[in-house]
């Protein structure tokens, strides 16, 4: 008899139900979303720091840029405000500023008004022309200077034996001085012999734009005039073109010095990626020896307005007239404010990134920005200040 054996249970497989794969999921989705909204806020707090960082960076640099070259204005390589003849036969705003009592050193353009040096390249705030004589190449005069004139001093050849002749050319403006007078005129020929020499034409030899109208350095009092003979303050293309005839060559002598006459021009004009920055133009020269401006120069990216002010002095004695800054407007306005007199200038720079950061409070994506105050005082206008 065969025995008949009953059919086996079939064990039930155990797995994942589609509630517990729903619920999975769920779960997973909100860790991811968790984890990307920390990782898209981490990154938009790294980007916000690291923007920060880099506007703050470019404005210690456009700082100590603005500052070194604001501290230098005016300066000579001599005591201050030595009496200044200017030989040049031609000014401008760029080999400029020999005025009655020396070196202006600087001139404010309102971002309301035309930029005369850049124009339309600047695109906002205020902008500034420095003008120094102590921050550019530098030579020290070792022996007494030689001279030969004719026509009252309206031709002729003027050499200085200096210590060096690195960093000058012919077409160089440069400005030699004591401690009893300063003068403004073209190198027409540097030759680098023993000793090395300078030298100054005027009527002929070396042609170089805008030449000399002369090589006198002293000016002699004329009949009944209340001008000191050692006064010296005239340049060749003031309304009263006689005085130049009554001079008188001055010898500089070992100890004098030659300092470059520089010009640098800051303003705010559109990068090659649309957007702005820091610019500087300069004074440069052709290969005959001629004046011109340079090319700009970008200096410090992001930068998106510069406001400027002047504290105007008293007779140069660093006391201010009033205790507080001017525009240049007002600068230029009132007879009484001159560049001449200004002993500190006072910027303020806005830096914006070129990206939009973060959500600001309506919702909306925005740049980060930094704002930078710079107060320099101009060093040849405090008092006892000499030397560079």
């Amino acid at each position: 008899m065969r025995v008949v054996e009953k059919p086996r249970r079939q064990v039930k497989q155990a797995g994942v139900s589609l509630v517990e794969t729903l619920v999975a999921l769920a779960l997973g989705l909100a860790m991811v979303s968790v984890a990307f909204n920390l990782y898209v806020s981490n990154r938009s707090v790294f980007r916000q720091i690291e923007a920060m960082t880099r506007l703050q960076e470019s404005a210690s640099i456009a700082t100590a840029l603005l500052e070194t070259d604001i501290r230098q204005a005016a300066g000579t390589l001599c005591r201050n405000h030595a009496p200044m003849t200017s030989l040049l036969s031609a000014t401008n705003n760029y080999w400029e500023s020999v005025e009655s009592f020396g070196l202006v050193g600087l001139r404010g353009y309102e971002s309301s008004t035309t930029d005369p040096i850049v124009g339309t390249s600047r695109i906002a705030g205020d902008s500034i022309s420095i003008v120094s004589d102590n921050a550019g190449a530098v030579a020290r005069v070792i022996a007494p200077a030689t001279h030969a004139s004719s026509q009252d001093g309206l031709a002729g050849s003027y050499t200085f034996q200096v210590d060096t002749v690195d960093g000058f050319q012919a077409g160089t403006v440069a400005l030699a001085c004591d401690y009893e007078r300063a003068v403004l005129f073209q190198i027409t020929r540097v030759s680098n012999t023993t000793p090395p020499t300078i030298e100054l034409q005027a009527g002929g030899g070396s042609a170089v734009y805008p030449g000399n109208c002369g090589v006198l350095m002293k000016r002699l009092g004329g009949t009944g005039e209340g001008i000191s003979p050692l006064d010296g303050n005239w340049s060749c293309t003031s309304a009263n073109t006689t005085l130049y005839k009554q001079g008188s060559v001055y010898p500089f002598g070992p100890g004098s010095m030659v300092g470059e006459h520089t010009f640098h021009h800051w303003y705010i004009g559109r990068n090659a990626s649309g957007g702005s920055s820091l610019y500087r133009r300069s004074m440069d020269y052709e290969t005959n020896g001629s004046v011109k401006l340079g090319d700009s120069k970008e200096m410090v990216e992001n930068v998106t307005d510069m406001q400027i002010e002047y504290l105007p002095g008293f007779l140069y004695t660093g006391y201010p007239f009033n205790a507080y800054y001017k525009t240049a407007a007002q600068i230029s306005g009132f007879p009484r404010y001159t560049y001449r007199s200004v002993i500190a200038v006072r910027i303020v720079l806005t830096l914006t990134s070129p990206d939009k950061l973060g959500l600001a409070a309506s919702n909306v994506a925005s740049a980060a920005t930094y704002t930078v105050p710079i107060n320099v005082a101009i060093r040849s206008r405090m008092p006892g200040v000499v030397r560079r």
